[in-house]
C-alpha cells in the first residue's frame, strides 16, 4: 500500500534572495552609470570620436562633418583647400604626420580643429586662437 506523505522543507533562506536582487540592482546600475559616462565623452567631441550621430551630435556637429569629408582629400593632397567656410590658420609636419589647423564656418558658428594626417586623418576640436 503506498502512503502519500507531505514533506516541507526549507529551501534556502530569504537572504540569498534578497542579495540576489541587490547583486542584479547594483550591476544594473553600474550599467546605467557606465553608459552615461561614456555617453557624456562620447557627446563631448563626437566627430574627433567617430561618432556624429543622434545622440551624441547636435545638427551642428552633422554638418562640421558633412565639411570635414568635404575638405578630407584637399588635405589629404596637401592641396589648398577653395571653401568659402574653411580657412588654414597652420599647417605643421612632424613624427611623419601633417598637422591642419582649421577654421570651420558651421550653421553660423566658429569652431577649430586640427586634423592629423598619417596613414588615416584624425581630428580633434581645438580652441580659435
Amino acid at each position: 500500500m503506498k502512503r502519500w506523505v507531505l514533506v516541507l522543507t526549507e529551501r534556502g533562506s530569504d537572504r540569498e534572495g534578497k542579495r540576489r536582487r541587490i547583486a542584479a540592482l547594483l550591476v544594473v546600475l553600474g550599467g546605467l552609470i557606465g553608459s552615461w559616462g561614456v555617453g557624456s565623452v562620447l557627446a563631448s567631441d563626437p566627430i574627433g570620436y567617430g561618432v556624429p550621430v543622434w545622440p551624441f551630435a547636435d545638427t551642428a556637429d552633422r554638418a562640421e562633418n558633412a565639411l570635414l569629408t568635404s575638405v578630407e582629400p584637399a588635405v589629404r593632397g596637401n592641396l589648398p583647400i577653395n571653401h568659402s567656410d574653411v580657412q588654414v590658420l597652420r599647417r605643421t609636419t612632424a613624427y611623419g604626420s601633417a598637422f591642419w589647423t582649421l577654421r570651420l564656418e558651421v550653421d553660423g558658428e566658429t569652431r577649430c580643429r586640427e586634423v592629423a594626417v598619417g596613414l588615416t586623418v584624425s581630428s580633434r576640436r581645438v580652441e580659435c586662437s
